[in-house]
């Protein structure tokens, strides 16, 4: 039976951890924290494959792909969890506030429709229609239709069971400090109190946190911590459907119990998680701008979480070019939730198989060092 231990018990790794343990391997999770307890359940929860994406590319390919794929993963992972994981499809409108981001949503509808997919530009009436509470003063709106969400606070709760459900092993409480490495292929890993643990193949999958472990290609991966902070609002006067967003990453989330969440920032300060008042305050702003009804509201609560941000904003996927038996799964950024399912699938099958109908090229490690050489 192949051996393989995976770095990080977030929604990345667990995904990879599921997809190996589905096809025969005997794997160990290893994290230093508790399943869940990082950037999946600090997380939006959207599965916003369309939103942002402003041409055709292999990350936006990959994203709908996944997104795709999603229900059938999620009924999987709350059939092992034993728990309602809340995930709705009601769509997603944009704000376009002003002319500009009116005319460049209008363009991103046209082409997203050549290629298949649902997007139309709508103006206030109509986006009232779809979703009363929004603002009336903005220019327009990019309605997509087919984007979705789910509670990723009851994702992150809920992974501990459902890893508890299967065979995977979890050693938690105890990261990982460095890859084993013998004779050019991995041999295991070190964790932070010493402790070695012996495997056949290792992925990395650690979020924020991928690019601090020693002994990948001989240097540190090309991730770093970008903080996001959300808050929690009552909305009991109205319930909230698609997500509401804008064009500079803010968002308004519904969630149950008559609650949304709202974000988010994106904070160049290392591994801080803490939480401040000017990022309440921006993030307040924004969403009273996209519903007006929510100005003033007191925060129910707030949190934050650190993104895994690649060097290039894209992820990190396959296997080392150098070190045989080293695969990673990171760099996710913001569509960490969205992804880990596909990527998931798509490194198990590079483990067991060592071949995979999707094209991960585009995401190999190996890409930061040419472009280091040109």
């Amino acid at each position: 039976m192949l051996e393989v231990i995976v770095v990080g018990s977030g929604l990345a790794g667990f995904g990879v951890a599921l997809a190996l343990w589905e096809r025969g391997a005997a794997v160990t999770l290893v994290d230093a924290g508790r399943p869940g307890g990082g950037a999946t359940g600090a997380s939006a929860g959207m599965l916003a494959a369309q939103y942002e994406s402003t041409a055709d590319s292999p990350k936006f390919r990959l994203c709908l792909e996944s997104r795709r794929r999603y229900p059938v993963f999620a009924a999987r992972v709350a059939e092992l969890c034993r728990q309602d994981l809340g995930i709705r499809w009601d769509g997603m409108l944009v704000a376009n506030l002003c002319e500009r981001e009116h005319v460049d949503a209008d363009e991103v509808a046209c082409w997203q429709r050549e290629a298949a997919l649902r997007a139309e530009v709508v103006g206030p009436e109509e986006a009232a229609r779809i979703q009363p509470g929004v603002s009336g003063d903005v220019v327009s709106y990019l309605w997509l239709p087919d984007e979705g969400q789910l509670d990723s606070q009851a994702l992150g709760a809920a992974l501990g069971a459902a890893i508890a459900s299967t065979d995977i092993r979890l050693i938690a409480g105890n990261g990982v400090r460095e890859v084993k490495v013998s004779g050019g292929a991995v041999a295991g890993v070190l964790t932070v109190d010493g402790r070695s643990l012996d495997g056949e193949r290792v992925v990395l999958a650690a979020g924020a946190w991928s690019g601090s472990i020693a002994g990948a290609s001989g240097r540190r991966l090309p991730v770093r911590p970008v903080r996001g902070q959300i808050v929690r609002l009552a909305v009991s006067e109205f319930a909230l459907g698609p997500i509401i967003a804008s064009h500079a990453g803010r968002y308004v989330v519904p969630r149950g119990r008559g609650t949304v969440i709202a974000g988010s920032t994106m904070e160049e300060v290392g591994f801080d998680r803490s939480i401040t008042e000017e990022g309440c305050r921006v993030i307040q702003d924004a969403a009273a701008e996209l519903i007006p009804a929510l100005a003033g509201r007191k925060p129910l609560e707030q949190w934050a979480g650190l993104r895994p941000i690649s060097a290039d904003s894209s992820p990190i996927i396959g296997p080392d070019p150098e070190i045989e038996g080293l695969f990673y799964a990171t760099g996710y950024g913001r569509d960490g939730i969205l992804l880990s399912p596909l990527v998931g699938d798509l490194v198990a099958e590079l483990i067991v198989t060592g071949e995979t109908e999707l094209d991960w090229h585009p995401f190999r490690i190996g890409r930061f060092t040419e472009l280091d050489s040109e």
